[in-house]
């Protein structure tokens, strides 16, 4: 017969088995560059933007991490340009962040990544400008 600390411990044991098994990635179901957002959806994904473009998105789908947060870092050539903390309402979330672009100050190479609340990167994306 069980008892209940034991009881708990095996519960413990199970749940913690069950959250090994997943990576940061497999909380990522799409993350992307795009020109732009159509109800609620990339219309394309780039990895060249031209200059004639003044602003894209970066767009995260987002699986099994409802009522936490998620963050878009945008880095320019390695420099850390900008952060946009973003809610995740369900488990199933479509988000996104923007950046505006100036040929004259943002040529180059762009990484944007996703990082979780434990500052964990779950995905990088990269373009040039």
């Amino acid at each position: 017969m069980l008892t209940r600390s034991m009881m708990f411990i095996c519960i413990f044991i199970v749940f913690f088995s069950l959250n090994l098994g997943a990576t940061a990635s497999d909380y990522i179901k799409r993350a992307l560059v795009t020109s732009a957002i159509d109800n609620r959806e990339p219309v394309d994904e780039v990895t060249q933007v031209e200059t004639g473009i003044d602003k894209v998105f970066f767009f995260t789908e987002i699986v099994n991490k409802a009522d936490s947060y998620i963050t878009h870092r945008w880095f320019l050539d390695g420099k850390l340009e900008a952060e946009v903390v973003l809610k995740i309402g369900s488990d199933r979330w479509r988000t996104y962040s923007s950046k505006n672009l100036v040929p004259e100050l943002h040529s180059g190479q762009w990484q944007v990544e996703v990082i979780d609340q434990q500052n964990q990167v779950l995905v990088t994306r990269t373009f040039s400008y």
